[in-house]
């Protein structure tokens, strides 16, 4: 969760914002942190059958997931910031509560994927930020001198959320089918490449999203 980050981040001109094209954080996505990993966890995963495969993108776009009433700007989005909830359940309606007490204007993400405990298991809620194609509040703040910083993150990244705390427990098979559907279908769109979809832990010395996110799995799937 960014309880650092506040909306000021949207006041920052289009001309800073994109004074810093290039994403590079400690890790520079969730590829290039687990590239050996995927390779030889590649074996593997065809055996576990449906996995998380089996929605296609069109699926997510068919759910408005990757439109707005407002017209996506190209270049506009430029990274993919995954996130969890830390609770083991919760709904948009608590999720958009908790940030309004820390100061934001609406809920700090631009996507919630529910767990089945407060939203139904996969469901894909789409957050007031996206429709109006608004910079997100989801990254905490960086350590000095870190670049580019977190308000570039939330004025350049999507920011996603699933509800759940991947500290406990592994996320659902739902949730991880609708995230793998999604990431695909705004990479397609927006034009992010694996690269640069980066989890909240690998900016910032936060939990998010958990030690059981299946980091090397994920890779696997958006590099097929």
């Amino acid at each position: 969760m960014a309880r650092k980050s506040q909306s000021k981040s949207n006041s920052r001109s289009a001309s800073s914002a994109k004074s810093t094209r290039k994403v590079h954080p400690k890790r520079t996505g969730i590829v290039w942190g687990v590239f050996v990993g995927a390779m030889t966890f590649a074996g593997g995963v065809l055996m576990l059958g449906d996995g998380w495969q089996g929605i296609p993108a069109v699926r997510v776009a068919e759910q408005s997931a990757a439109q707005s009433p407002v017209a996506i700007e190209p270049g506009r989005w430029q990274a993919i910031v995954i996130h969890h909830s830390a609770s083991a359940a919760g709904t948009v309606d608590e999720i958009t509560r908790q940030h309004a007490a820390w100061g934001l204007p609406s809920l700090g993400y631009h996507f919630v994927i529910g767990n089945g405990n407060g939203e139904p298991d996969g469901s894909l809620a789409i957050g007031p930020r996206w429709h109006s194609q608004d910079a997100g509040a989801h990254v905490a703040a960086r350590a000095a001198g870190a670049t580019p910083d977190a308000a570039w993150f939330n004025q350049n990244a999507i920011g996603i959320c699933l509800v759940g705390n991947g500290e406990r427990r592994e996320f659902t098979d739902a949730q991880m089918k609708t995230l793998v559907a999604l990431v695909k279908d705004l990479q397609q769109t927006c034009g992010i490449p694996d690269s640069a979809v980066i989890l909240h832990s690998d900016l910032v010395e936060v939990a998010s999203p958990g030690r059981f996110f299946p980091r090397a799995q994920l890779a696997f799937e958006l590099a097929n």
